[in-house]
């Protein structure tokens, strides 16, 4: 409209006398208007799609700061599910031991009626376990996936938090054959492995090599940061519930806890090697499901695989 208006004018304007050269003008007039104006409009929503990405990376940063933050107390579940099994069988002894003496008519009544009193408050615990132990956990699928897919997953949860602290992510993997169980809670498990070697490494950066390998009928999977280590005398603490060498409130000292739990259930061992100021090395020996066969060998993992979740409603494994 503007390019109109000014080609108007010139023509209006115009001294010369050629209409050639009047219509010359008033094209050029409309077309660098026209071009002017594509030029603004496309800066502008330049402009807009900038803004959104940056908010898009805003919201992206957070979410990944609440999930590395809030990780470890997702653990407190799993934590509440194996106590509560655990005193459920003693506290099942000590009430079989009370219904005994409640019928035992050589006590004294005064004692059948504590006893009694005991026995109601025992059934009563005996309950409320019973609710926890089944508290969120339902059973979980088995089926098989890739432990490389889980670690990249577990990787991109973390890499908002990394990149504030220059920390690099090194990945080296390897052809492997896949592994039967939980993909969820074996995602959770590495996950918990891969925030406490972020939080591990100083805000000077640095790099955590993430590795796999085969080895036999055993699938090999290693996270090796560059921290502040683990003191020789907190080694033999490092997987006992509520042990951390965290700040107060900075976490609750479950994660490696459950990442042995949740491994421990389809079979997996874990190890940790780690020197103050060395660094710390985890290593996950996990069983293959079935062994790589001629023309199945698979490739590495690279970063456009989709997602590896059996317990979820996506279904595409291994």
């Amino acid at each position: 409209m503007a390019g109109a208006v000014l080609a108007l004018a010139v023509r209006i304007l115009s001294s010369s006398e050629s209409t050639a050269l009047k219509q010359l003008a008033c094209a050029t007039v409309l077309i660098a208007a026209y071009a002017l104006g594509v030029l603004v409009a496309y800066r502008r929503r330049d402009k807009e799609h900038v803004r959104l990405l940056l908010d898009v990376q805003e919201e992206l940063r957070f979410s990944q700061d609440h999930i590395m933050a809030n990780e470890t107390y997702r653990s407190l579940s799993a934590y509440l599910e194996i106590a509560a099994h655990q005193m459920r069988e003693p506290l099942q002894g000590l009430l079989d031991g009370l219904r005994t003496l409640a019928v035992d008519n050589g006590l004294p009544d005064a004692l059948r009626e504590r006893v009694a009193g005991l026995r109601s408050k025992g059934e009563t615990l005996h309950e409320t376990l019973r609710h926890l132990a089944g508290y969120a956990l339902t059973k979980p699928g088995r089926a098989p996936f890739s432990a490389n897919i889980l670690l990249h997953e577990s990787i991109l949860l973390c890499r908002g938090r990394a990149s504030e602290k220059k920390i690099v992510f090194e990945e080296r993997y390897a052809v492997v054959p896949p592994v039967m169980g939980s993909a969820m809670r074996v995602h959770q498990a590495l996950f918990n492995i891969i925030v406490n070697a972020v939080e591990a490494m100083p805000f000077g950066g640095g790099t955590i090599v993430v590795e796999t390998a085969h080895q036999g009928d055993r699938v090999i999977a290693r996270v090796r940061d560059s921290g502040i280590g683990i003191r020789p005398e907190h080694m033999k603490q490092v997987f006992e519930p509520f042990f951390t060498t965290k700040p107060e409130k900075k976490g609750v000292g479950l994660g490696l806890w459950a990442a042995r739990q949740l491994l421990d259930i389809i079979g997996a061992d874990i190890t940790i090697k780690s020197a103050p100021h060395q660094g710390t090395e985890v290593t996950i020996s996990f069983a293959q499901a079935a062994p790589l066969r001629p023309g199945r060998e698979g490739t590495t993992h690279p970063p456009e695989l989709g997602k590896n979740t059996t317990d979820d409603r996506d279904r595409r494994i291994a």
